[in-house]
């Protein structure tokens, strides 16, 4: 489905363009499942200089199309993180491959299971994908609101 996607390693230039997508995204994707005060704290956690330190220590893809920068997700160890794409371009299959990539690399690396914590707009893709709720979580966010996620799991059998 995603013919026209490429997909890459990250590199220190596309950190304003991620930075953007990213907050462009949970602006659109979040607002209608969080309260503000949890779409705030999304939004300063995923900044500038959070996303170059997990860049720097973990294995961080980019999808492009066009030249445009319309999705990315990080490997840290067996943690998967910062799965984002563009709104406009979801339902085309360019999160499912970043994930496959990441889910190649850490098989690569021998890892037999992988953990993520999957927003509520989020949870449907990675059930798709064969990720299971391990449990439901939430993070105070301020003014008695909460910032409700789920801690997910996927084991892959046969590694070798």
């Amino acid at each position: 489905m995603a013919q026209d996607i490429q997909t890459r390693r990250f590199n220190d230039e596309d950190l304003q363009s991620i930075y953007q997508l990213i907050q462009n995204t949970i602006d659109i994707s979040y607002r209608e499942a969080y309260p503000e005060e949890a779409v705030t704290f999304f939004k300063n956690h995923h900044r500038k200089e959070q996303i170059l330190n997990e860049t720097a220590t973990g294995y961080t893809v980019v999808s492009e199309s066009d030249g445009e920068l319309v999705g990315t997700g990080t490997l840290l160890g067996t943690h998967i993180i910062r799965v984002f794409v563009n709104p406009l371009h979801q339902h085309r299959g360019i999160g499912k491959t970043i994930v496959q990539e990441l889910e190649r690399k850490a098989l690569a690396e021998k890892s037999a299971t992988l953990y993520l914590e999957a927003s509520l707009v989020s949870r449907q893709f990675w059930e798709s994908l064969g990720y299971v709720i391990q449990s439901e979580d939430f993070i105070p966010v301020g003014n008695d609101q909460k910032l409700d996620f789920y801690r997910m799991v996927k084991t892959f059998s046969a590694i070798s």
